[in-house]
């Protein structure tokens, strides 16, 4: 993992517990979008998932070729703002670039859910139900 002053190896390991984060992972591009946006926000970020194993993937229901499993994704909150304004945000400053870019709302909790973002090289949005 590229160094960084935000970020430690441990927040992108498999939520699975058995796998070690393979060389490289996460990519240096995404590492330097997330400390930027921490930079942003001047708080910090939380990495709900970041790589995943095949295994795990498939049995969180992740997509079958999941930026996740490369380990070029992370789903994401930024501490103390809401989940929706940090979707704004990454629209706007990303949005002109080959990333995959989504969110999970939460409705009752506007602090909920997450961003999603992921280098994949070409430009993707959705929306999590």
């Amino acid at each position: 993992m590229k160094k960084n002053k935000y970020f430690k190896e441990d927040e992108f390991k498999c939520k699975c517990g058995k796998c070690e984060l393979p060389k490289g992972v996460p990519s240096d591009e995404l590492v330097d979008v997330l400390c930027e946006i921490r930079e942003h926000y001047n708080a910090p970020i939380i990495i709900n998932s970041g790589y995943r194993c095949k295994e795990h993937n498939t049995k969180v229901g992740g997509a079958a070729k999941s930026q996740h499993t490369i380990g070029s994704a992370a789903d994401f909150i930024v501490e103390g703002v809401k989940t929706e304004d940090v979707y704004q945000y990454v629209l706007e400053k990303y949005g002109d670039k080959p990333f995959g870019i989504a969110i999970k709302n939460n409705f009752e909790n506007p602090f909920g859910g997450f961003v999603h973002i992921d280098t994949r090289g070409k430009k993707a949005r959705w929306t999590y139900p």
